[in-house]
């Protein structure tokens, strides 16, 4: 059974768009990492003793 040209166009079509949702889904989860990422490294400079501070015991 042999694609026609309408069937051809839709099937490139189809893909062009997973293509593109698949792009975007893995854009919008590595910005979100990063920003994961960011907020962790804020938390841990500001839990983080200085060198000069002693342990309270």
């Amino acid at each position: 059974m042999a694609w026609g040209i309408e069937e051809t166009l839709l099937l490139a079509l189809n893909i062009l768009i997973v293509a593109l949702i698949v792009w975007a889904l893995r854009r919008k989860v590595n910005l979100k990492l990063a920003e994961v990422e960011e907020r962790h490294q804020r938390k841990a400079e500001h839990r983080a003793p200085s060198q000069d501070d002693e342990p309270m015991r």
